[in-house]
C-alpha cells in the first residue's frame, strides 16, 4: 500500500471517538512529513509504533475502568441480596 493510499484512507475514516480521531491525525501529519521527506523511514516507523502502543494504553484502561463499573454493579447487587435475605 502507497503511503497516498494510507493517507486517503485516513481522512474518509469517521470516528465520534475524539482520541482516535486524534490518532487518525497524527498518523496522517507523520505521513505527510515522510513523504515529504522531513522524517526518515526509522523516525516514521518509530512514531508510528508509539502511537499504536498509546491508543493499546488506552484501550486497556477503558477496558479496565469498565471492569471496575462492573464489579461495583455486582457488589452492590451482592449487598442487596444479602439485606433481602436478612429480612
Amino acid at each position: 500500500m502507497k503511503a497516498q493510499d494510507i493517507l486517503d484512507s485516513i481522512s474518509g475514516t469517521k470516528t465520534d471517538d475524539p482520541r482516535m480521531a486524534q490518532a487518525a491525525g497524527l498518523l496522517a501529519e507523520y505521513t505527510k512529513e515522510f513523504q515529504a521527506g522531513r522524517l526518515s523511514s526509522e523516525e516514521y516507523q518509530e512514531l508510528v509504533a508509539d502511537l499504536q502502543v498509546e491508543n493499546l494504553i488506552y484501550a486497556q484502561c477503558d477496558d479496565l475502568a469498565a471492569k471496575e463499573r462492573l464489579n461495583s454493579i455486582c457488589s452492590a447487587v451482592l449487598s442487596a441480596a444479602s439485606l433481602l435475605s436478612s429480612v
